[in-house]
């Protein structure tokens, strides 16, 4: 595996699908029922768990972006209960960047993490108004068209294939279509390292009129991992 110029990528590598389940995103971003059930949130990217699935039987609406819905069905799936088990793999061989508490051990890891892809995969049938095929940072929405974003597992998590102008490209882009607020988790890569221009990009959203918080969640998986970004148009 190598980076678009020619480095080796640390840690877990490639962007992988992740279908983390209901209860873990509602840990990692602190959500309330109110939260989800007031108004349009969008899931950038969506991968594959059942986030969407669940809240949408709550009478929500989540909206799911990536790129891989344009992926038929039948060959979507498969990547992503392989790279389902190629994270938990990672967490097994790298016990030190862990800790417990969310999942019991790395077998309830994966259990929970495969049944969330198959809910997924029950409601899943290729791109469509819940599953939207594009990629950051460039939505196929208006202004301010769902309430909350959330984008979870690729900005500060794979810096070697996302540099600081991408990574303000993209927080601009949610920014744009959130009317109130965007929540970004974890804050650190799968090596449990923070960019190293994560204060000029607030710096820099702080002069295009964005409030910046970093706030503390319910939920530790990456060791130290436990605060997501939050950001406001003042």
């Amino acid at each position: 595996m190598s980076t678009t110029d020619g480095r080796t990528p640390r840690g877990l590598g490639d962007i992988i699908t992740t279908a983390r389940p209901f209860d873990e995103y509602v840990a990692m971003f602190g959500l309330t029922e109110a939260d989800l059930l007031a108004g349009p949130i969008l899931d950038c990217p969506g991968g594959a768990g059942d986030f969407g699935e669940v809240v949408r039987a709550m009478g929500g609406t989540v909206i799911g972006v990536d790129p891989v819905y344009a992926t038929p069905p039948e060959e979507f799936l498969p990547v992503a209960r392989r790279d389902t088990h190629t994270g938990n793999r990672y967490v097994i061989e790298n016990p030190h960047l862990y800790v417990l508490g969310f999942f019991d051990d790395t077998d309830d890891h994966l259990a929970r993490r495969l049944a969330g892809l198959e809910r997924f995969a029950a409601g899943f049938a290729g791109p469509g108004p819940f599953h939207v095929p594009a990629r950051l940072p460039d939505l196929p929405f208006p202004d301010g068209h769902v309430r909350l974003a959330l984008s979870a597992h690729l900005m500060f998590t794979y810096p070697d294939h996302l540099d600081r102008d991408d990574h303000l490209a993209c927080l601009r882009e949610l920014l744009r279509v959130a009317s109130e607020e965007v929540r970004v988790f974890p804050l650190l890569d799968t090596t449990l390292q923070r960019v190293p221009y994560f204060d000029d990009l607030l710096a820099t959203l702080a002069a295009d009129g964005v409030r910046a918080e970093v706030r503390g969640v319910p939920y530790e998986w990456q060791r130290g991992a436990d605060r997501m970004l939050v950001l406001r148009r003042a």
